[in-house]
């Protein structure tokens, strides 16, 4: 690094803050000492781990990613995530802070002041708690946006934070597995960010909800809970009262669209999807599975052969990140329905990047098309339009110069390299899901990446039976398997 670039990056971090560092896959850096001195906790433990691409660049560029709190159940630790959250593949920070045997949204045999007592200074404070992480990791230059997932007492806090989201809790989205929103009481627990529902003219936040209909502990249809210790004041919404909540505060219309057709690998096999995003404002998403006979552990489930963690709440993190409600974006047209585009039309922009992170550019939309093409540059600039290698299927294979060569003829072709004929591309019409006769080949284009491994009764899978939605050859598109990867 030259003596300028020294100066600049000195002078771009005096700016903005330290520069985010980032560590080894499974080593999280500690945030332990920085955060729990002084605080009423005997377990307190903050991990910080931070992929190489989240990292504050040589330039003093901040990749912006976003940035994920993991909260644990009641009982946790928090010990584990790192291992198992993959925040080094998908390029997310993630947080794993380790709550005092669970977390204080209700009564607790170890508190030592009532639940109403709110200038309580013995017992866990989580409002705070969980605002100084977010500011250190805001101080050590991280920058993007605020998400949390939880289960069971984690998600009870997820949904704490995001009904008290502000400038001290700048929470975007939350994943909430196996609980709701309490209805009552108002307020509980130490400090000022301790309100139990959302409003007071706090900020929109999106919300993926999964519950099971036949939990024992948290009852699907509200009410109280072993979990309050017989306090009767404690009571919880039903889960979709929870959820037209959240559409109320949201500025939703409330209605949902519901999708019975939904398979689940527990429980009956069923899940039913209830969709309000149609009615929210543009960037809110607000969805919720009920997963029909699942119990506590629904949060653990499948749901259409994709795991909740983390397949669908990182697809549900990657939508709210694109700033759309919809499902997969579809490719910009081109001028001419018939003729080829030429190699300047297929041409990604190479200063497009998306509104919410420099990182984000046209090889960064190539990894995940069907949930990137729709996402926008800070000019509204679609990546439809700026990345056609990416987005447009006619430049995904090189450019064909005018004139066209005359079609093969019906000869078979032994190079192993040529372009498929007519009849391997096409689509077997009988092929169905072994789990829905709905989910045809044209259920599977719909979101290639996820349902192209889908198996019929036979096990044939979509990849062979569906070769337009599956085929690369087919129907020529850059194709991801991030999430299936993880699975």
């Amino acid at each position: 690094m030259n003596c300028f670039s020294t100066i600049f990056l000195l002078a771009t971090l005096s700016r903005f803050g330290t520069a985010l560092q980032s560590n080894i896959a499974e080593e999280p850096q500690s945030l332990t000492d920085t955060i729990c001195a002084g605080r009423p906790r005997t377990q307190c433990d903050v991990e910080l781990d931070v992929p190489p691409v989240c990292a504050t660049t040589s330039a003093g560029i901040d990749p912006s990613c976003p940035i994920v709190l993991y909260l644990h159940g009641s009982g946790g630790s928090n010990r584990w995530f790192a291992r198992t959250t993959s925040v080094h593949d998908i390029g997310y920070i993630g947080i794993y802070p380790q709550g005092e045997g669970g977390w204080n949204t209700g009564p607790k045999d170890s508190n030592n002041c009532s639940w109403d007592d709110f200038d309580c200074a013995n017992d866990s404070d989580e409002g705070s708690f969980i605002a100084a992480i977010i500011s250190e990791a805001r101080s050590q230059g991280a920058t993007g946006n605020v998400y949390a997932i939880g289960n069971s007492n984690g998600a009870a806090l997820a949904h704490r934070l995001a009904a008290n989201a502000g400038s001290l809790l700048p929470i975007k989205g939350i994943v909430t597995k196996v609980t709701q929103l309490l209805a009552s009481p108002e307020r509980s627990g130490p400090g000022a960010l301790n309100y139990n529902q959302p409003g007071r003219g706090s900020p929109a936040v999106s919300v993926l909800s999964v519950m099971g209909t036949d939990d024992g502990l948290i009852p699907y249809d509200g009410g109280s809970s072993a979990v309050f210790g017989g306090d009767e004041t404690f009571q919880l919404m039903s889960a979709l009262d929870s959820m037209s909540s959240w559409a109320n505060h949201n500025g939703c219309n409330g209605r949902s669209v519901v999708d019975p057709n939904h398979t689940t690998d527990q429980g009956t096999g069923q899940a039913t999807k209830y969709d309000y995003t149609a009615g929210c404002p543009s960037g809110v998403i607000l969805e919720h599975y009920a997963v029909h006979g699942g119990g506590h552990n629904a949060g653990g489930a499948t749901i259409d052969d994709q795991e909740v963690d983390y397949v669908l709440a990182y697809d549900f993190i990657e939508r709210v990140e694109g700033g759309f409600n919809g499902g997969s974006p579809v490719a910009a047209p081109v001028s001419s329905p018939v003729a080829s585009p030429t190699d300047d039309v297929c041409i990604n922009d190479s200063t497009w990047a998306g509104k919410f992170n420099s990182a984000h550019t046209c090889d960064y939309v190539a990894e995940s098309p069907p949930t990137r093409c729709g996402w926008e540059n800070a000019d509204g600039v679609e990546a439809n339009e700026a990345c056609p290698e990416a987005c447009n299927d006619d430049c995904s294979s090189p450019p064909v110069s005018s004139p066209v060569a005359p079609p093969p003829t019906s000869t078979p072709v032994a190079s192993p390299v040529a372009s498929p004929t007519d009849d391997v591309c096409i689509n077997n019409s009988t092929w169905a899901g072994k789990f829905n006769t709905a989910h045809t080949c044209d259920y599977v284009a719909e979101s290639p990446p996820t349902r192209c491994g889908w198996e019929n009764a036979d096990g044939v899978e979509a990849n062979e039976a569906c070769p337009e939605a599956c085929n690369d050859d087919c129907q020529p598109s850059v194709r991801t398997r991030r999430y299936l990867r993880m699975r």
